[in-house]
């Protein structure tokens, strides 16, 4: 199953096609939207996109982007669940060692700082594999 929203074509350099997209339907229900580091206060984002169509792109026309949902699914996994998942089991591994509250939050400070490492590598090496194609120019 794909995501698809339109968006308005804002660049091009160098090859790189850069679009700009309006705050996702997914996210408009979710009360942390207007506090989410992923939308600017304006509700729109600028996101780097391929060209799969075959159309030719200029600045200012108006594109359909798509995004498959398992790969949503599998970022907000890395980004929400990894994270999560780190924490309590580095704060286990703190509590196993019975010396008090502070070694558990020292832990869990551990896995959080892991997490934090496993997202920069995960988003480094898979960048390009989970960026917007463009399907449709609407002009």
């Amino acid at each position: 199953m794909e995501e698809k929203i339109l968006g308005e074509v804002f660049d091009i350099k160098d090859g790189k096609i850069f679009v700009k997209i309006k705050l996702l339907s997914a996210c408009s229900s979710c009360s942390h939207s207007q506090e989410c580091a992923i939308f600017s206060k304006d509700q729109n984002k600028i996101v780097e996109s391929e060209n799969i169509s075959g159309e030719k792109v200029e600045k200012g026309d108006i594109v359909e982007l798509m995004i498959e949902r398992k790969k949503i699914l599998l970022l907000s996994f890395v980004f929400y669940i990894v994270p999560t998942i780190l924490i309590f089991i580095f704060s286990l591994v703190g509590y196993s060692l019975k010396k008090g509250e502070g070694m558990v939050a020292i832990f869990a400070f551990i896995g959080f700082l892991i997490s934090i490492l496993t997202i920069f590598i995960f988003n480094k090496n898979k960048k390009e594999e989970f960026n917007h194609k463009i399907v449709r120019v609407l002009k």
